[in-house]
C-alpha cells in the first residue's frame, strides 16, 4: 500500500515539475526569437508570440518598435485563454485601456491607465457577466464607488462631492434627495444611505437577523453616531447603548474625528448608565447611573487650566451618597491631586471623615493638614492637625484624645 501510495506521489510530483519547468517558445513573423536576448530582438517591430513548446498554446503576446516593447501585450492561461490584455509605453507602464478575463472569456475588468496609474473608470464583473463593482478614480483616489451582490443589488456605495459618471446621479442624490438601500451577500437588507447632492445626511446599518445596529445622521448641523445592540437584551431586541455628539464643523457625517459635545451610554435594559458633556473637546461633567436607576457617580469641572478643579461625588445603589472629592488639574487628566475638603459618608448619609488638604504651594503641591471623624450617630470622635511631617495633633476635647 505505502508503495502504492508512494508511486501516485512520485508521479504526482514528476507531473507539477514537468509543468513548472515547460518550454516557451518565442517567434516573430514565422522566425524564432530569444526574447531574453537583448542581441536577437534589436530593431524587430512586430508582434512577439510565445506559446508552450509541448501543446502549441499561446502564452504571451508583446508588440515590439525597434527592438522595444511598446504597444499592445497580451496574456494567457497555460490553456491558452486570455487573462489580461493591454499596452504599455516606453517605461513598461500600462497606458490606455487595461482588460482582465474569467477562465470563460468573460471580461473581469476594465479600466483606463495614464503611464501606470489608473485613471477614470473601473468596471468589474463576475464570470456571469453580471457587474460587480463600478468606481470613478480621480488624482489616485476612489472618489465613486458601487459594488453589488450576486443578485445584482446594490451592496455598498461610496458618492463624490460632484457627479463623475451616470451610474452615481440617482444613488448620490444628484437627481434629488436619494434614500438607498443597501442589501447583504445573501440578499437581505444591510442598511440604507441618504445622500443629497453627493452629501451624506444619514447611514443606517442592520444586524443580518434585521435587528438595527448603527445609525449616523445630522442634527442641527452636528452629527451624531448611535450604535445599537441586542446583547445581554432579555427581549433580545436592539437597544441604544452609545450615542455622540459631536460639535458642528466640515467634517462628513461618518468621520469621527472632531471635538466631542456628548457621549451617553445606555446599559442592555435601556437604562442610561453615564452621560458625558464636552465643551471644546473639554469634558466638564459627568453623570453615571447604576442599572437600577440610582445615581452612581456625579462630576463637574470649574474654570480651565491650572485654575481647573474637579467635584465628584459618589453613591451607593441606593443613591445615598458615599464620597465627596475635590481635586486639582495635573496635565491632561486629573489625578489625586486633592485640594480643600474630601468626605465620606455612613450608610445612613451622615458625615463618617473629611480630609482637608491645603491651597496649592508654588510648585502646585497640596498636603493632609486636618482630619475629622464621626460615628453614624454623628458624633465626632476625633478631630486632629496634620502637621508638615505627616504626625498629627489631637485638638482638645475630641474624643479619644
Amino acid at each position: 500500500m505505502m508503495q502504492l501510495v508512494y508511486a501516485a506521489f512520485l508521479i504526482a510530483t514528476l507531473s507539477i515539475s514537468t509543468r513548472a519547468e515547460a518550454i516557451i517558445r518565442c517567434e516573430m513573423n514565422g522566425k524564432p526569437v530569444n526574447s531574453n536576448n537583448g542581441a536577437e530582438t534589436a530593431g524587430l517591430t512586430g508582434l512577439l508570440r510565445c506559446r508552450e513548446e509541448d501543446t502549441g498554446r499561446l502564452q504571451r503576446e508583446q508588440e515590439l518598435r525597434d527592438g522595444k516593447y511598446l504597444g499592445v501585450e497580451r496574456f494567457f492561461d497555460r490553456e491558452g485563454k486570455l487573462t489580461r490584455e493591454r499596452s504599455v509605453n516606453e517605461r513598461g507602464n500600462s497606458q490606455g485601456p487595461v482588460r482582465e478575463f474569467w477562465p470563460n472569456g468573460q471580461v473581469k475588468l476594465e479600466e483606463v491607465a495614464e503611464n501606470g496609474e489608473t485613471r477614470g473608470v473601473v468596471r468589474t464583473f463576475a464570470q456571469s457577466g453580471k457587474p460587480q463593482r463600478v468606481s470613478f478614480v480621480q488624482d489616485r483616489q476612489t472618489v465613486f464607488s458601487l459594488e453589488y451582490n450576486e443578485q445584482g443589488q446594490i451592496n455598498r456605495l461610496q458618492c463624490p462631492a460632484t457627479s463623475v459618471m451616470a451610474e452615481d446621479r440617482k444613488p448620490c442624490g444628484f437627481e434629488g434627495r436619494a434614500d438607498t438601500v443597501l442589501f447583504g451577500n445573501k440578499g437581505e437588507k444591510s442598511g440604507q444611505r441618504t445622500f443629497d447632492k453627493g452629501r451624506l445626511l444619514e447611514a443606517i446599518n442592520w444586524q443580518t437577523d434585521g435587528s438595527l445596529a448603527s445609525q449616523q445622521l445630522f442634527d442641527g448641523g452636528r452629527r451624531v453616531h448611535r450604535n445599537y445592540s441586542a446583547q445581554g437584551n432579555s427581549t433580545s431586541k436592539a437597544v441604544l447603548r452609545e450615542e455622540r455628539v459631536f460639535e458642528d464643523d466640515d467634517s462628513v457625517l461618518n468621520s469621527t474625528r472632531g471635538k466631542l459635545q456628548s457621549l451617553k451610554l445606555w446599559g442592555s435594559n435601556g437604562q442610561i448608565i453615564e452621560y458625558r458633556r464636552y465643551t471644546e473637546g473639554r469634558e466638564v461633567a459627568l453623570d453615571r447611573w447604576y442599572l437600577n436607576g440610582a445615581i452612581k457617580e456625579r462630576a463637574i469641572t470649574s474654570a480651565t487650566g491650572a485654575e481647573a478643579r474637579l467635584l465628584r461625588e459618589s453613591f451607593n445603589d441606593a443613591g445615598v451618597m458615599t464620597r465627596r472629592e475635590q481635586l486639582m488639574a495635573s496635565g491632561r487628566e486629573y489625578e489625586r491631586n486633592y485640594t480643600g475638603p474630601q468626605q465620606a459618608f455612613h450608610d445612613n448619609g451622615k458625615l463618617a471623615f473629611e480630609d482637608t488638604w491645603s491651597a496649592p504651594d508654588e510648585r502646585g503641591r497640596t498636603r493632609l493638614i486636618a482630619r475629622k471623624q464621626w460615628d453614624e450617630s454623628g458624633r465626632l470622635i476625633a478631630d486632629d492637625e496634620i502637621l508638615e511631617d505627616g504626625s498629627r495633633k489631637r485638638k482638645a476635647g475630641s474624643v479619644g484624645s
